[in-house]
């Protein structure tokens, strides 16, 4: 009895607050594609990560690797395709590395993510070292939008 009287306060109070169980997220995909400079050394072997935002609300963390290719080398225009949270658009991103390898340092020229399902791009100029040893010494950069591309 006393099992069944609290199972019905749980209900009602849940009833109450409105605690609905979570909704699963809603995700898509999106092409991002990076143009590195061509700077000496601008290339970069460490572990490069974006987040998307859009005001209060981001994703999550993706990496963006190519299998088998040599990506963020000088002058390379390399594309991505991640699966993220459905943000309505993006407003700004940040674009990262973990510091490691050879030769981490990295100069980033921009960054356009694209979203075929809203035939938008959004770009993302940057133009800066991310780099320990260079610049301001951070590996991390909050980006805000330039512009938006229709597609």
């Amino acid at each position: 009895m006393k099992l069944f009287s609290l199972a019905l306060i749980l209900a009602v109070c849940c009833f109450l607050t409105n605690c609905a169980p979570p909704k699963k997220e809603s995700k898509k995909k999106y092409s991002v594609t990076v143009v590195t400079g061509t700077k000496p050394y601008a290339g970069t072997d460490a572990n490069v990560y974006i987040t998307l935002i859009n005001g209060r609300h981001s994703s999550d963390k993706n990496e963006l690797r190519n299998k088998y290719n040599d990506d963020f080398e000088p002058g390379n225009i390399d594309t991505f395709t991640i699966t993220a949270k459905n943000l309505t658009s993006i407003t700004g991103i940040r674009i990262e590395h973990d510091n490691t390898g050879d030769s981490p340092g990295w100069f980033l020229n921009k960054v356009v993510v694209a979203d075929k399902s809203t035939k938008k791009a959004y770009e993302f100029p940057c133009y800066q070292w991310l780099a320990k040893d260079a610049a301001d010494g951070q590996t991390s950069k909050e980006l805000p939008l330039s512009k938006v591309i229709n597609l």
